[in-house]
């Protein structure tokens, strides 16, 4: 008898589709990443396609609810409105699974990322875009997170 394979969560499958993207960087300069640009166009067309002058953490994360089918919250390009999106998880590291949507605060607004790990020093380690200008997994203190979320 086969054994069933394990059925993916929504937050894995959208980290899995994430990974993909480690390593899209900006262009410095005028010029733009185009894959990047596109994220952000698709986001509003009024936004500055620049990927060094928008921040586009958001854009990032609607392209990847758009390609998985999880749905994108209204003015996605918005970190916070991703506070909006699914249904809230407790702010406890060892309840989250890998690929949940975390808000956060940074100076002058909000970031949003997929939880990635608990790393050994105790900070929140995230696969997100426009993290020191690219998709990338990064460190950050818990102390910034302000909603974690998920699809059920």
């Amino acid at each position: 008898m086969a054994t069933k394979a394990p059925q993916l969560t929504t937050s894995r499958r959208i980290y899995l589709a994430a990974l993909q993207f480690i390593g899209v960087r900006e262009v410095p300069g005028s010029k733009s990443n185009p894959r990047i640009r596109a994220w952000i166009k698709a986001a509003a067309t009024w936004l500055d396609g620049d990927d060094s002058k928008t921040h586009w953490c958001g854009c990032f994360r609607g392209h990847l609810g758009l390609v998985t089918g999880t749905g994108v919250v209204p003015e996605h390009y918005r970190a916070a409105s991703w506070a909006k999106w699914g249904r809230a998880v407790p702010l406890d590291p060892k309840q989250w699974q890998q690929g949940d949507t975390i808000v956060m605060t940074r100076p002058g607004g909000n970031h949003v990322c997929l939880f990635h790990a608990i790393a050994k020093d105790g900070r929140i380690e995230c696969l997100g875009g426009n993290q020191a200008d690219s998709v990338n997994i990064t460190a950050f203190p818990l102390s910034r997170i302000t909603h974690v979320r998920r699809l059920p």
